[in-house]
């Protein structure tokens, strides 16, 4: 099925306190690479962070997973692919079972609007990462062509609900 949209829309953990440019960047490259000329970003979490790390403490309660739905909907709907990027753990304590959820449910609503999905490596590893996972998988080529090859066709998928 084509696209019906030239947007390719990464899904993120959740808001970075910074400008956020080099995921940016990360994200438009692999939106060329793909055939895309126009990226949104969208967050499995609204609440920004640090690091996502800071996830398990603020997100233990389900707001600020409810809240990042409407986005996320929106996002979707305007998409011509979802790269899932938003990162390869999953948060502790009770955090997880919202973490948990709100994946299953991404991968209902992707599925719903049958749209082609992508992650890079083994999993929806995030932007930050894709240069460590393409030197140690691809060390005797450049970023850009490693990168070309890491990034895998997926079905829509609850990726990381059972880890």
């Amino acid at each position: 099925m084509a696209p019906t949209s030239s947007r390719l829309v990464a899904i993120l953990a959740n808001p970075p306190l910074t400008d956020g440019l080099r995921t940016l960047r990360r994200v438009e490259l692999a939106a060329e690479l793909l055939g895309f000329t126009d990226v949104g970003i969208a967050n499995l979490f609204a609440l920004p962070s640090h690091a996502t790390g800071a996830i398990a403490k603020l997100g233990e309660t389900e707001t600020g997973w409810l809240q990042a739905r409407p986005n996320l909907t929106t996002s979707i709907k305007s998409a011509g692919g979802v790269l899932l990027a938003y990162g390869m753990a999953t948060p502790t304590g009770e955090a997880r079972f919202h973490f948990r959820q709100q994946v299953v449910w991404l991968t209902k609503e992707i599925a719903d609007q049958s749209l082609p999905t992508w992650h890079v490596g083994d999993g929806p590893r995030h932007p930050s990462r894709w240069h460590r996972w393409t030197h140690r998988a691809y060390p005797e080529i450049s970023f850009k062509e490693a990168l070309k090859i890491s990034i895998i066709h997926s079905p829509p998928s609850p990726v990381g609900v059972y880890d």
